[in-house]
């Protein structure tokens, strides 16, 4: 079974993706986490000067052969070269990055077979922000979910998980930026999928929104 959670930065997707794995015993594929993955590489190993983030090629992606996901102790894991960079790849500063990339058709493209090989292997529920378009299109659930832009940078200022001295504003302003690339790039841009259940969760509590999703799914 494939189930996909496609929506806006702030959403509450993989908060709700990691919940139904959860609560249906399956593998919970946190997409976002391989783009961070790769922008976290790029930077770190290459010194790559992300204002060429267009220039990316095929070979300049070989690395890529070289990242595993994991979902263990339901929690996901990514792994590189056999060291484990799952911690570093929360940090905030990779926000941007990992949506600068996430542009780049080959960037895309190399990260599609190791999405699917995942989903072959497994019963996934996957989120991100075309999972359900491009990545997994005949997808058993397709599930779009949103909620106000404002209430989106709350939700990113108040992630424990992340390590940043960003004043709420100024998450306002990045999650602006974010979401009109994400809706106005080229490859793979931000869109409700085809057939997909739309649910705003502006008002609704992780539970209330996870019981929605519940709803939808035998």
């Amino acid at each position: 079974m494939i189930i996909t959670i496609d929506g806006p930065a702030g959403s509450g997707k993989s908060t709700m993706a990691k919940e139904l794995a959860k609560r249906l015993n399956i593998y919970y594929l946190y997409t976002g986490l391989l783009y961070r993955a790769v922008a976290y590489i790029l930077k770190k190993d290459f010194n790559f000067n992300f204002d060429d983030f267009d220039k990316i090629e095929k070979k300049d992606l070989d690395f890529i052969s070289d990242i595993e996901y994991f979902y263990e102790n339901n929690e996901p894991k990514i792994v590189y070269k056999n060291i484990d960079i799952t911690t570093e790849l929360y940090n905030s500063s990779l926000d941007q990055l990992a949506s600068i990339i996430s542009v780049n058709k080959n960037v895309r493209v190399a990260l599609l077979d190791l999405q699917r090989n995942i989903a072959k292997k497994h019963s996934v529920v996957a989120d991100g922000r075309d999972c359900g378009s491009i990545v997994f299109p005949d997808a058993d659930y397709k599930f779009y979910l949103t909620a106000d832009q404002s209430i989106r940078a709350q939700r990113i200022f108040n992630d424990k998980k992340r390590n940043s001295e960003l004043k709420l504003s100024q998450v306002l302003k990045e999650l602006k930026i974010r979401d009109e690339r994400d809706k106005t790039r080229v490859t793979a841009p931000l869109t409700i999928p085809e057939n997909a259940i739309i649910i705003d969760n502006s008002a609704l509590s992780a539970k209330e929104t996870l019981e929605k999703f519940l709803n939808f799914i035998k």
